[in-house]
């Protein structure tokens, strides 16, 4: 599978869970745009916090 593909099957999965009307245009737009939001999203999780609780990614300060 190509990677124009997958971003296709992706966008087509998100638009038929969320049910949002979209223009052909705009469907293709947002196919080549699929790969650069993918790694800004990738990149927003750290993988050693993925199961640490909040309380610990979130220390409690109290500033006043």
């Amino acid at each position: 599978m190509s990677d124009t593909t997958d971003a296709a099957a992706q966008i087509d999965l998100v638009l038929a869970k969320t049910g949002m009307p979209v223009t052909p245009e705009e469907r293709e737009r947002l196919i080549r745009v699929y790969p650069m939001i993918a790694e800004w999203t990738g990149a927003l999780r750290l993988p050693e916090t993925r199961y640490a609780e909040p309380a610990l990614i979130y220390p409690a300060t109290f500033d006043r």
